[in-house]
């Protein structure tokens, strides 16, 4: 005993007399933990190791850097959610997750695990450790179809040996204490274990496709010939359109081209034998103040008999509060 902590004293001595700045990783010594739990691994800086030396630290049959190594912890837990569910489609291969519901309920799993078990403040080393956890587990309900009694055994097994020092078999969660499995445990209970049935009937039941179709009649826009398009917005009958509007509009024509044009009309007209008739514009002569007076005659006509019936039906309406507020005064007093 006396010389098994002595060559663990040797090995301490001889790794910190080396000088930090040039220190080789290859060749950092393993790292001699005292006690159990989280505390035995307080001083190990998971920053300074490679994905190779963060698992030589680890006692056999650990969890930790199963699923997710060393390095991608250290990428991962500095991101926001979003940025968090984008990595962990590309490393956990679920890509497809937008239109795969599968994929997409896995990610979603993995990312409010790694988000639970950062907001507990677990190191990097029990968050990766829980991510293997979940990936058990939901592999054995995919793959192995087991049922939530013997997946449940399963998980008891990784559990095994936490906060026991002296324990021969641990299920590689030996990195936890006591009260952090019993809050993995807790979360775990709450989301996979009692959901169950359905992470059963995601992986092994298909889904009916169904695809929902629609024929729709577009009516595409008419070549816009005219100065103007279509009214649409109006909701003028295009025969109307036709025969009342764009008929009386017409290209408009350079001063020079309309001044020929009526000469050549008049010529045409004394050649003819007769005068020139005068084009006369109809709307000659109005002004803004007729315009308005027209208007206000055409809605007094057409709003005058519907401002009588809403005050008509207004009083009726009124006559039927009044006589049951009445009727509640009469009962009142009986």
């Amino acid at each position: 005993m006396r010389s098994f902590l002595s060559n663990n004293l040797r090995i301490s001595k001889m790794a910190s007399s080396r000088p930090s700045a040039k220190k080789s990783k290859a060749n950092q010594p393993t790292i001699q933990r005292r006690g159990y739990g989280p505390e035995a691994y307080r001083d190990i800086d998971w920053r300074a190791l490679s994905d190779d030396e963060a698992r030589a630290q680890e006692r056999e049959g650990s969890l930790a850097w199963k699923v997710l190594s060393n390095t991608q912890m250290q990428m991962l837990q500095d991101l926001s959610v979003e940025d968090l569910e984008k990595k962990l489609s590309e490393i956990l291969k679920l890509t497809s997750h937008h239109v795969n519901l599968d994929e997409g309920v896995l990610l979603d799993l993995y990312v409010t695990g790694f988000w639970w078990a950062k907001e507990q403040n677990f190191t990097i080393q029990q968050i990766s450790g829980f991510i293997t956890v979940i990936h058990t587990l939901v592999n054995n309900i995919k793959e192995k179809k087991m049922s939530v009694v013997d997946n449940l055994k399963e998980f008891k097994k990784m559990v095994a040996g936490v906060g026991n020092e002296n324990c021969e078999f641990t299920g590689g969660l030996d990195f936890f204490d006591i009260n952090q499995a019993k809050t993995v445990t807790d979360y775990l209970k709450k989301t996979l274990f009692q959901h169950y049935k359905l992470y059963e009937f995601l992986f092994h039941h298909e889904r009916e496709e169904q695809i929902v179709c629609r024929e729709l009649l577009i009516e595409v826009l008419p070549k816009a010939d005219l100065p103007y398009p279509p009214p649409l917005d109006e909701g003028i009958d295009e025969e109307i359109y036709n025969n009342h509007i764009a008929t009386a509009m017409s290209t408009p024509m350079a001063d020079g081209e309309q001044t020929a044009q009526d000469a050549a009309g008049g010529q045409e007209a004394m050649e003819a034998g007769g005068t020139a008739t005068p084009v006369v514009d109809p709307l000659e002569g109005v002004t803004a103040t007729d315009v308005k007076r027209i208007m206000d005659e055409v809605a007094k006509d057409m709003l005058g008999n519907l401002q009588n019936d809403v005050a008509k039906k207004l009083k009726e309406r009124e006559s039927e509060i009044i006589q049951r507020i009445n009727k509640i005064h009469r009962i009142a007093e009986t």
